[in-house]
């Protein structure tokens, strides 16, 4: 099982990391909900073998994934 992370800033003004989640797809769904929902700010999705989403890719899938 390979640990998926979302760095962010939460409405405290506090850096954050998400619980591990198992999958890519998983760890940006975490994302959409941290900042649509929780009006968190996305750093960044960090993944197994220092794979990086940046925050560019990862808010441009939260635009396009409305549902």
């Amino acid at each position: 099982m390979s640990d998926w992370r979302v760095f962010y800033r939460d409405t405290h003004d506090q850096d954050r990391i998400s619980k591990a989640v198992s999958s890519r797809e998983d760890a940006l769904c975490e994302a959409k909900v941290l900042h649509r929902d929780r009006r968190a700010e996305i750093y960044r999705i960090e993944g197994p073998a220092g794979m990086i989403i940046p925050k560019e890719d990862v808010l441009r899938w939260v635009s396009e994934n409305k549902w």
